[in-house]
């Protein structure tokens, strides 16, 4: 889903918005003359006027950024806690993957539902151009149940982190882009930080390796295709999550029966609460997917990626006032790095942004 993600404001998911002043790059006083010829005569009074280019506002531009990257920290923590509810005590609904499918159709049925409302236009696009990312998004799920299946949470953790230099490594091989020194040195105490905080026994084996490392592809391919897509087919978020969702519960129902216990699902009773609860996390669910969109479009994959660790912190911090989880030096210190860390590259991309 890379490539841009949206170029247009209608559902506060515009990634990247072009502004084109004019062929010469100049601006005149805002009156075009247009020089018709009749009967080989030149008629000079015809003119019409034509409205200044508007400015991009950067103003603007940061409040989208802001919200886009707000809404998916905090859907994204209220969901881990959400499905963290919904798997255990007295709900007990043990199926993950069920649960991501539900996800997404929820959020095909929103989307579709807000199309109608006109927040967005409806764009058709060809499921060939989508399928990379759905097959992205499907790999992610898949391996990252394997790795956790196989590997300790420890490693689970850390093949996580590990995104984030893999994400820098492919962006600069396939997309030739360049990060500044500032970032990249933020980089570090960022990903040390959290590798110190989810540090404990790790358990190493070679098929577990196996499938941490093609989670650590397929998710760095997911972010980077969140707005590589957008750009390529010149789409908003929603009408690019229009497509993945369907898609990716479509490829995910497939590999559902390795996952799940799909007779003891059938099986599930329902009740009110359950129905609530499940419908509270396809909500959040939503929340995430759009805002992921929306914001990989208006930032860039590795601030998204680095977003993902401070979720991490933040659900360290959750889990000790709502879950009463232990509250450990080594967590507090972690989690004190990654925010330093988290900082420094905020300031560096607020100096690159001043340099442009």
């Amino acid at each position: 889903v890379p490539p841009g993600r949206a170029c247009s404001l209608h559902a506060l998911h515009a990634p990247h918005t072009a502004l084109t002043m004019g062929g010469d790059g100049t601006e005149d006083n805002g009156t075009v003359t247009i020089n018709v010829l009749t009967d080989g005569k030149q008629d000079s009074n015809c003119s019409m006027d034509s409205p200044k280019a508007p400015k991009p506002d950067p103003t603007a531009r940061q409040a989208e950024i802001a919200f886009a990257c707000t809404l998916n920290v905090t859907s994204s923590v209220c969901v881990i806690f959400a499905n963290k509810f919904v798997f255990g005590g007295r709900m007990g609904f043990h199926f993950g993957t069920a649960l991501t499918i539900c996800h997404f159709i929820f959020s095909f049925f929103v989307c579709g539902a807000l199309g109608k409302l006109g927040v967005f236009e409806f764009k058709r696009l060809q499921i060939s151009s989508v399928l990379p990312i759905c097959y992205a998004f499907s790999g992610y799920v898949v391996f990252n149940n394997l790795s956790l299946l196989y590997n300790s949470v420890c490693i689970y953790q850390l093949a996580k982190i590990a995104c984030t230099p893999a994400i820098v490594m492919i962006e600069k091989l396939y997309y030739k882009k360049k990060k500044s020194k500032g970032v990249i040195m933020a980089l570090y105490p960022t990903c040390l930080g959290v590798c110190i905080a989810v540090y404990s026994d790790p358990q190493i084996n070679a098929v577990g390796l196996l499938w941490a490392g093609l989670a650590i592809v397929a998710n760095s391919l997911y972010t980077i295709w969140g707005q590589t897509k957008q750009r390529e087919l010149g789409v908003e978020p929603m009408q690019l999550l229009l497509y993945q969702a369907p898609l990716s519960a479509v490829l995910l129902c497939v590999a559902m029966p390795f996952f799940d216990d799909v007779p003891a699902l059938v099986k599930y009773q329902w009740n009110s609460e359950r129905i609530i609860m499940v419908l509270l996390t396809c909500i959040l669910g939503f929340g995430v997917n759009f805002s992921f969109f929306l914001g990989v479009g208006k930032t860039s994959p590795l601030t998204m990626n680095l977003l993902g660790h401070l979720k991490t912190v933040l659900v360290f911090v959750g889990g000790v006032i709502l879950f009463g989880d232990s509250l450990t030096v080594q967590k507090l210190f972690g989690g004190a790095l990654t925010i330093m860390g988290l900082v420094m590259y905020g300031n560096a991309k607020v100096a690159e942004a001043q340099k442009k």
